[in-house]
C-alpha cells in the first residue's frame, strides 16, 4: 500500500510523542508497503525542502525506509503566543476559542505549512490512505483535507485523552468535525472507553509497540526512573517512601538513575535520597540504551498519571521483565498486561506500602516474564494489526 502517515512529532524529537508513528512507518515499510510520513520541521530552524523537491525526492526514493517529509510552520502568530502563554489571560481564551472554533485547532501554522505539499504528494506518490495521530485536532484536520482531495480513505489514530486535550465547551462540537474516518485505531482499552465518548464509528486497540531486552543481572541494587514526572508532588512523596526504606534496609550497594528530560527537577526532589544511595542522572538517552538499564533494574518505579490513560512506559517496563513499582495508581488495563505476561507490578498508594514493595522486591526472586505474551510487544508484531486495518480501509470494508 501506499499511505501518508501524519504526526505533528518529528522522528528525531526526544520525546515519547514521535515513537508511535515513526515506528509504526518503520513496520510496515519492512513489510514492503510505502510509507511517507509528514512531521513538524525538528529543530525549528531547519531548513525544509520546497514541493518540487519533495516530487522529485520522491520519485528516487529508496523505500525500504519511510520518507519523512518535514514541514516548517507558517503564520497564525497569535496561536503561537496564546500556546507559549504569553499575553494577558483573557487574550490566550479569545485566541484559543477562534483557533479551535474558526482554524480547527492550536496548530493551524503547522498545518498551513503543510498543506503547500498536499498537490506534490498527490500527484507524486498517489496515496491510497492516510493515518492521522490525535496528538492534536490540526493532524487529524490534515489527515481529512488530505483524503479528501487524493480520493482517498483516512483512519483516525486516538493515541491522547480527548477530555483532557480540548476545551471545556469545545468537546463535542470538535468531535463532531471529524466524523467521516474510515476506521479508528486507538492507543489502549482505556482509550477505547474514551473515544466511545465522543466517537461513534468502529475502532480497533492498537497498542505501541517496544524493543524487548532480555534482562541482565545488575551488581548493584539499581533502582530506575525513566521519562515524565508528572506531579512533582507524588515524586516527593515517593521519595520519602523510598527514604523510609533506605533508612532501615540492610540492602547495601543502592543506586537511583533517571533518564529522561527532567534531571535538573529530579535531582532536587530526590536529594533527601543523597546520603543514602548513589544517585545517577543519564538525561535523554536512546531508546536501546534505556531498554538495556530498564532491564537491568532492580526495580523500576514510575509516577502513575491518570490524564494519560495508558502510559507507554508500562508497555516498556513489563518488556523489561523486572519488577515494577507504580504511584499512587495504576489501571485495571495495565494490572492485568503485567500479571497476563508474568511481571511483578507492585501499586503502591502510600509511603507505607512502597516502604512493603521494596522490602519484597528486595528478598525476592522473580521469574522472568512470558516469552510468549512479550512475542506480542514488538513494534513489527504491532503493527500487524495497523497493516489489517488500514488494508480494509482502502478496500472500503473499514
Amino acid at each position: 500500500m501506499r499511505a501518508v502517515f501524519i504526526n505533528q512529532c518529528h522522528p528525531d524529537m526526544p520525546h515519547v510523542c514521535s515513537l508511535r508513528v515513526s515506528h509504526f512507518a518503520e513496520a510496515l515499510v519492512a513489510a514492503g508497503h510505502e510509507i511517507i510520513v509528514l512531521v513538524e520541521a525538528y529543530p525549528r530552524d531547519a531548513i525544509c525542502p520546497s514541493p518540487e523537491m519533495v516530487g522529485a525526492a520522491l520519485v528516487t526514493h529508496d523505500w525500504s525506509k519511510p520518507f519523512i517529509l518535514p514541514c516548517q510552520p507558517e503564520g497564525f502568530v497569535k496561536a503561537r503566543r496564546a500556546r507559549a502563554g504569553r499575553g494577558n489571560a483573557l487574550g490566550r481564551y479569545a485566541t484559543i476559542a477562534k483557533s479551535f472554533i474558526v482554524d480547527g485547532g492550536m496548530f493551524a501554522d503547522w498545518r498551513a505549512g503543510s498543506e503547500a505539499y498536499f498537490d506534490t504528494l498527490i500527484k507524486a506518490f498517489a496515496p491510497e490512505v492516510v493515518w492521522g495521530t490525535f496528538g492534536n485536532t490540526d493532524t487529524w484536520t490534515m489527515a481529512q483535507k488530505l483524503a479528501q482531495k487524493a480520493n482517498c480513505p483516512w483512519v483516525a489514530d486516538f493515541k491522547d485523552n480527548w477530555s483532557a486535550f480540548i476545551p471545556d465547551g469545545l468537546k463535542n462540537l470538535m468531535a463532531r468535525r471529524f466524523r467521516d474516518p474510515a476506521h479508528m485505531t486507538v492507543l489502549s482499552k482505556s482509550h477505547l472507553d474514551e473515544a466511545d465518548r465522543w466517537f461513534d464509528g468502529a475502532k480497533t486497540v492498537l497498542y505501541s509497540g517496544v524493543n524487548p531486552v532480555l534482562a541482565t543481572e545488575n551488581a548493584a541494587f539499581r533502582i530506575v526512573i525513566a521519562g515524565s514526572v508528572y506531579d512533582e508532588n507524588r515524586l516527593a512523596q515517593l521519595v520519602l517512601g523510598l527514604r523510609d526504606w533506605l533508612s532501615t534496609t540492610a540492602t547495601q550497594n543502592i543506586e537511583l538513575c533517571y533518564a529522561g528530560n527532567e534531571s535538573e527537577l529530579v535531582k532536587r526532589l530526590t536529594a533527601p535520597l543523597e546520603e543514602r544511595c548513589q544517585r545517577r542522572f543519564l538525561g535523554y538517552i536512546g531508546l536501546n540504551e534505556l531498554a538495556a538499564l530498564q532491564a537491568s533494574a532492580t526495580a523500576n518505579i514510575y509516577i502513575h498519571n491518570e490524564r494519560c490513560l495508558f502510559h507507554h512506559k508500562a508497555l516498556e517496563l513489563v518488556a523489561a521483565g523486572r519488577p515494577i513499582l507504580s504511584y499512587p495508581d495504576e489501571t485495571t488495563e495495565t494490572r492485568a498486561m503485567a500479571a497476563e505476561a508474568g511481571c511483578a507490578l507492585f501499586v503502591c498508594q502510600d509511603r507505607n506500602d512502597i516502604f512493603k514493595a521494596m522490602d519484597v522486591i528486595a528478598a525476592g526472586n522473580f521469574p522472568g516474564p512470558d516469552p510468549q505474551v512479550l512475542a506480542q510487544f514488538p513494534w513489527q508484531a504491532r503493527a500487524k494489526t495497523l497493516e489489517t486495518v488500514l488494508t480494509r480501509a482502502i478496500g472500503g470494508k473499514g
